[in-house]
């Protein structure tokens, strides 16, 4: 997979966290255990030079859910080399195998920012590139109560029959810390199937 920004199948729908693991990773985690609900984190390399977080990672890989590639330290890709951009997904992809033993499929920009000339290269090293359709924003100062309000509305408006969501959360968040298991029920009780991004994107691949 290229590129993607939807699940192949719909309803589908992959919670995505990016720039973690934050001070906030464990309530996350716990939220999605207590709900039994996958997730995907978009991780940055540095974090992983920290053994706290790394015990982290380790508890979600133990609980079933995906880790991929954010890049080294959050740069934006759009102003980096072609050799700038190639060490951030290596190195990263790197000391994720280094210290959690698995290997990654994707690779996610910092902030989506990203052209055709950076993708060549993230695809010459064999990764898909992953972006989303649902944005809410909860890396915004918006009360949390409004940012749920916003996805209901947004998830209300779609159909399980014919939509799939890829949503964009941080798990640094004041939403995510306090209002994930919101989010997830609204999800489920417009009857999307949550999934990991590797079972967004290759669902219905034999």
């Amino acid at each position: 997979m290229p590129l993607a920004f939807e699940c192949r199948q719909p309803g589908l729908a992959a919670l995505t966290f990016d720039d973690g693991p934050s001070s906030h990773f464990a309530t996350v985690l716990d939220t999605l255990n207590t709900h039994a609900a996958p997730a995907t984190f978009f991780v940055l390399g540095e974090h992983l030079e920290n053994p706290t977080k790394v015990e982290l990672l380790n508890q979600a890989v133990m609980a079933g859910h995906q880790i991929e590639n954010h890049g080294w330290n959050h740069a934006r890709f759009s102003t980096l080399t072609n050799a700038e951009l190639v060490e951030q997904v290596v190195s990263t992809a790197a000391i994720i195998l280094d210290r959690l033993g698995i290997g990654t499929r994707f690779v996610r920009p910092p902030h989506g920012d990203i052209q055709i000339e950076q993708g060549i290269p993230i695809w010459d090293l064999g990764y898909g590139i992953a972006l989303w359709n649902g944005d809410p924003a909860d890396y915004s100062q918006r009360p949390p109560d409004a940012i749920v309000r916003d996805i209901d509305a947004a998830v209300g408006q779609s159909d399980a029959t014919t939509d799939s969501f890829i949503v964009l959360l941080h798990d640094s968040s004041p939403t995510s810390a306090t209002k994930l298991g919101e989010i997830i029920t609204i999800f489920r009780s417009h009857g999307y199937t949550l999934v990991t991004y590797d079972n967004c994107v290759d669902a219905g691949v034999e």
